[in-house]
């Protein structure tokens, strides 16, 4: 696709030329994403492609926690900010040393992520909500401007955590890749994600809200993130919260597979992504602060027209207020690995060369 975008016309050079460098760049984007059914994202065996068992355990305190699940509301879609735009690169695209100043501020012994594949007209999620943009490793920061990118050649995917340039330099204050054929989880955590997830694992993609058919789990933040560690299949996790009732990152939800969808009144959308939570699930990836419970979609900014228009409200945040929140479930929890940073470390994945 980029191949075919790049053949820009002699006109469009030269309104590039007279008008703002904006214009310049979205005069390259795509018009569209590329399907995500043929994208074939992570391996079969990943845990965001595997449908929930029929005779699925439910976990004995399920309706404790979803008591507490059900007090976090709004459920809403991050659609244009806290998410992240997804951008194909190939062979052809240029590559560049991508700075990252955490792996120097956390000890990690490395300082860039080399050698990654950047569109030109590439751009970080823009978090406007925030008041302090990214600097340094975060601790000071209310933005995450996340971005991916996808080598279709190579099938890698880069993840980016406030992304930004300086000086002509692409920066991000953590990045990691990881394969697209693997199971979309960071085997030892680091990821751009509190739990180790791949950023692009369980985003819903604009194809799949046409198509009214999402064939994986879906991901979620969520602000009663417990500490303590992660439960399976997390690797990592950013768990603040001591109660009882709150949930451990790598937890997995569903909707009651008994209820009946056609009787709520739900738009299409919602009708798409609750048969999808019904089915897969959603996995807790993040800590989500105050803002309710989110789950995500790829970021809209993406291309140069909103991919989700007559599908979902042009909002930042649209609102999912058919689903009730009270009709989820919780599956049986693995128990908590309170040694989980002991196992931090950053893992050749076939994708990530660090210096």
């Amino acid at each position: 696709m980029h191949t075919i975008l790049g053949k820009i016309t002699i006109t469009v050079t030269v309104l590039v030329f007279f008008f703002s460098g904006i214009i310049s760049v979205y005069a390259q984007k795509p018009a569209s994403l590329p399907d995500f059914s043929g994208l074939s994202l992570y391996s079969s065996d990943s845990p965001l492609n595997q449908p929930i068992e029929e005779d699925a355990e439910i976990d004995p305190k399920s309706s404790k926690y979803i008591k507490k699940f059900k007090k976090a509301a709004p459920f809403v879609i991050l659609l244009k900010q806290y998410t992240s735009p997804v951008y194909i690169a190939g062979s052809s695209t240029t590559r560049y040393d991508v700075e990252i100043p955490c792996g120097i501020y956390w000890e990690m012994g490395v300082s860039k992520l080399l050698n990654v594949p950047i569109p030109d007209w590439a751009e970080p999620s823009n978090d406007t909500d925030g008041v302090i943009p990214p600097r340094g490793c975060g601790e000071d920061s209310d933005q995450d401007n996340h971005m991916v990118v996808l080598d279709l050649d190579t099938r890698c995917e880069y993840d980016f955590w406030q992304m930004r340039s300086e000086n002509g330099k692409w920066v991000a204050s953590w990045a990691n890749a990881i394969s697209m054929d693997s199971t979309g989880i960071y085997p030892a955590g680091l990821s751009t994600r509190g739990s180790g997830f791949a950023f692009l694992g369980g985003l819903i993609w604009p194809d799949e809200l046409k198509k009214g058919e999402i064939n994986h789990a879906l991901v979620f933040a969520y602000p009663y993130t417990k500490r303590g560690g992660p439960v399976e299949p997390a690797t990592d996790s950013d768990g603040e919260v001591k109660g009882k009732k709150a949930l451990p990152e790598g937890a997995r939800l569903r909707l009651d597979p008994s209820l009946d969808l056609d009787s709520l009144g739900l738009t299409p959308a919602e009708k798409t992504i609750a048969k999808a939570l019904q089915k897969y699930g959603m996995y807790l990836v993040d800590n989500g602060g105050e803002s309710g419970i989110s789950i995500y979609a790829v970021d809209s900014r993406s291309v140069l027209t909103n991919p989700y228009e007559g599908l979902l409200p042009d909002e930042d945040y649209p609102e999912l207020s058919g689903i009730p929140l009270d009709k989820f479930q919780v599956l049986k929890l693995p128990k908590q690995d309170k040694n989980w940073r002991e196992k931090l470390a950053i893992v050749d994945t076939g994708c990530n060369n660090f210096k």
